[in-house]
C-alpha cells in the first residue's frame, strides 16, 4: 500500500516506470518521469482496450486526494462513462422510425423468414416519408392510426390488419433491442417505452376463415382440363398439389428437380422451402409421377426448377398460380367456382379424412407444425410408410374420378 515514504523513495531512471499498488486499490498506481515527476493513474479498460487516467502529481494532491479521484473514476467506469470527458462511453443516439424498419428487416432476414420482402415492401409503401423521419419514440399510435385508415379507405382491410401487425412487431422488435445487452455497443437506441400498437384493435371482421372446398367433379375438371385459359404449367402446379395430398402451393412452384428421388420414389422438400424449416419428406405416388415427368418434358432442357419462370433461371413466380388459378375461375365459370389455391390443400386435407386418413398423417402428409413435446423433441420417425398409404388411398381415388369422367 503506498504511503508518503515510499513515494518520497522512488527515484527516475533512463525510461519513465510504473507501480500499481495491486490488491488493495486495484488500478491505482503512480509513473516515475525520467525527469523524476510523479503522478498518480487509474488503469482501466474501456471497450477491451487499457486506458490511463492522469490522477494528478505526488505532491501536489496527497494520496487520501488521488484515492478519491480514484473512487470517482472508477464509479464513473462503472456506470459506462469516460472519466476523462464525464460523457457516456456510447453516445446514444436515438434511432429513427426507418432505422427501426430497417432493424426489424434485417432480424427477419437473419432468421431466415422468407417473407421478409413482402414486409419490407408493405412498410415502405405505407409509412409516410415525414414520419421516417422521425425519432421511432416520437411515433404514436395516433400516427398509426393515421397509417392504417389511409390503407382502409383504399378498400384493403386485410393488408391493413398485415400492416398492423408487422408495424407492432417492429415496435416489439425495438424495445428488445434497447432492452439487450448486447446492442448497447451500437451506438443506437430507440429510447421506446411501450408500443404504440398495442392499444390499436384488429379487426377481424376483416378476417374471414377460409371454407371453400372444391367438390369432386371439379378435381376431375382440373385433371382432364384441356382449354386454353390456364397455362399447362399453371395447371400441372394445381393437379401437383391434389395429387400430393395439398401441399402449399409455393412449396410446388419453388420445387427443384434434383429434390425427387425417381429410384426410390421420395420427394425431399428442404428447410429452407418449408414454413417450419424441418425436411419434409414425401412417397411419390403413380399420379404425382406423371405429373412430375410431363412437366419436366414440358420444360425441355432446363435441368433446375419443375416449375420455372420464362427465362429458365428461377422458379416461377409465387403470384403467379394464384393470378392463373383467378383466371380460370372467370373464364371457366361452369366448370369451377371461384377458388385460390390454398383452398387445394384445405380440400385435399377434408377428402383424406373422408377416405379415412388419420388426422395425425394428414397434418405430417401437409408438414404441420406439431407443438407436442414428443413430436418437438423426440421423435424422429420420417412417418414414410404412412404417409405412402394415405397418398395411395388419395391417388386411388384420383384415378376412379379420372375414369369415371372419362
Amino acid at each position: 500500500m503506498f504511503s508518503d515514504k515510499l513515494l518520497k523513495s522512488l527515484q527516475p531512471k533512463d525510461k519513465p516506470y510504473r507501480i500499481s499498488e495491486g490488491a488493495s486499490d486495484k488500478g491505482f498506481g503512480i509513473q516515475v518521469s525520467t525527469g523524476g515527476t510523479k503522478t498518480f493513474f487509474f488503469q482501466y479498460r474501456e471497450e477491451g482496450k487499457i486506458k490511463f487516467l492522469n490522477l494528478g502529481s505526488y505532491p501536489d494532491i496527497s494520496i487520501p486526494q488521488a484515492r478519491e479521484k480514484l473512487r470517482i473514476a472508477k464509479t464513473q467506469v462503472g456506470q459506462s462513462i469516460n472519466p476523462k470527458t464525464s460523457k457516456p462511453i456510447h453516445e446514444k443516439v436515438k434511432g429513427t422510425f426507418k432505422q427501426l424498419i430497417d432493424a426489424y428487416i434485417t432480424h427477419l432476414k437473419e432468421t431466415d423468414k422468407r417473407s421478409w420482402g413482402t414486409v419490407e415492401r408493405s412498410l415502405y409503401l405505407n409509412a409516410p416519408e415525414h414520419l421516417l423521419e422521425l425519432e421511432a419514440c416520437d411515433i404514436t399510435t395516433d400516427h398509426i392510426k393515421m397509417m392504417l385508415y389511409t390503407v382502409i379507405s383504399r378498400g384493403s382491410e386485410v393488408q391493413a390488419n398485415r400492416l398492423r401487425s408487422y408495424l407492432h412487431t417492429a415496435f416489439k422488435q425495438g424495445i428488445f433491442h434497447d432492452n439487450n445487452p448486447k446492442q448497447i455497443a451500437t451506438g443506437v437506441y430507440f429510447g421506446l417505452h411501450n408500443n404504440p400498437v398495442s392499444n390499436i384493435p384488429v379487426n377481424r371482421q376483416a378476417e374471414t376463415i377460409g371454407e371453400r372446398v372444391l367438390t369432386d367433379d371439379e378435381l376431375a375438371n382440373l385433371f382432364k382440363y384441356k382449354g386454353d385459359a390456364i397455362s399447362v404449367q399453371n395447371l400441372n402446379a394445381l393437379k401437383l398439389i391434389i395429387a400430393s395430398g395439398g401441399q402449399r402451393s409455393g412449396e410446388i412452384t419453388r420445387a427443384k428437380i434434383d429434390e425427387f428421388d425417381f429410384k426410390k420414389l421420395v420427394w425431399s422438400i428442404p428447410p429452407e422451402r418449408t414454413k417450419n424449416k424441418k425436411w419434409h419428406l414425401l412417397p411419390i405416388t403413380p399420379s404425382m409421377l406423371e405429373i412430375i415427368n410431363a412437366q419436366i418434358v414440358l420444360n425441355g432442357l432446363n435441368p433446375i426448377y419443375l416449375f420455372p419462370q420464362s427465362d429458365r433461371t428461377k422458379p416461377q413466380n409465387e403470384t403467379t398460380l394464384s393470378h392463373a388459378t383467378e383466371k380460370l375461375c372467370k373464364r371457366e365459370p361452369e366448370l369451377f367456382e371461384k377458388f385460390i389455391p390454398k383452398d387445394l390443400r384445405r380440400t385435399m386435407k377434408t377428402i383424406m379424412g373422408r377416405l379415412g386418413v388419420s388426422k395425425e398423417i394428414r397434418d405430417r402428409l401437409q408438414n404441420h407444425a406439431l407443438s407436442d413435446v414428443s413430436s418437438r423433441h423426440y421423435d424422429r420417425y420420417d412417418y414414410l410408410v404412412e404417409k405412402k398409404q394415405g397418398l395411395d388411398t388419395l391417388d386411388a381415388l384420383i384415378i376412379g374420378m379420372l375414369r369415371a369422367s372419362s
